[in-house]
This record gives structure tokens, C-alpha cells and sequence, in this order.
């Protein structure tokens, strides 16, 4: 059967400021991927919303609790108009597979100093 999977996140930019001013460069690789951070620089803002992407994704995909999945498993990157795309790889592309889920489709918005993200995506699961 064929169902309708969601995740949605929401995450406050000033947390993602304060991950960045604590730990740099650890925190930014273990979080993002190379070309998530080639996509939006430093702008904490469009960090805080991949980072409310990855989460609605893995919310979706609803790892079980022995399934740890990096969030490098998950990016949100941007297509050539400029969407939002989510590229699966790793832990995260194997759950999918799992669950027999189809392409991601993810919206993200922030402003006032919170990211929200959504994520759909048909499962046979």
C-alpha cells in the first residue's frame, strides 16, 4: 500500500549561531555537507533551515532508535533554478530504499529568526 510519509522541523537560527561560535568547523562538517555550505556561505539563517530540512527528512524516513543516521546522510542542496533538493546517501538512502520511499520533496522558510522545514514523500510502507 502506498501511503503519504511528512516530517516537518523547526529551528531557531540563534541555536545554530551558537553551535558555530562554539565549535566551528567541527560542528559545520559534522552537520553539513561541502556542497550544502557552498550553497548558502555562513548565512546562518539558510543554515538553521537545512538543518530543519534534515531533520523533517529523517522525521519522515523514522529511523528506529538502534539507527543512528548522520545528518551528512542528508542534504538539502539547491537545484539548478534554485529549489530546495534533498539528496539521500549512506544510512539515510538505505532507509529509504527500506521503506520503498520515493524522491523527497522539501520546503524550507525562515525569517523572525526561526527555519522551518517540511518534507514529503510516497512510501510503499
Amino acid at each position: 500500500m502506498t501511503t503519504i510519509r511528512t516530517g516537518t522541523d523547526l529551528a531557531a537560527v540563534d541555536d545554530v549561531v551558537a553551535a558555530v561560535a562554539a565549535h566551528g568547523e567541527r560542528y559545520l562538517s559534522r552537520v553539513f555537507t561541502p556542497r550544502e555550505r557552498a550553497d548558502v556561505g555562513d548565512d546562518p539563517e539558510r543554515l538553521a533551515a537545512r538543518f530543519a530540512g534534515k531533520e523533517a527528512v529523517l522525521k519522515l524516513l523514522r529511523p528506529g532508535r538502534d539507527q543512528a543516521v548522520p545528518l551528512t546522510d542528508v542534504a538539502v542542496v539547491l537545484d539548478v533554478s534554485g529549489a530546495p533538493l534533498v539528496e539521500l546517501s549512506g544510512r539515510a538512502a538505505e532507509l529509504a530504499a527500506a521503506i520503498g520511499c520515493g524522491p523527497v520533496a522539501v520546503s524550507l522558510s525562515h525569517e523572525r529568526g526561526l527555519a522551518i522545514a517540511t518534507a514529503v514523500a510516497m512510501s510503499e510502507r
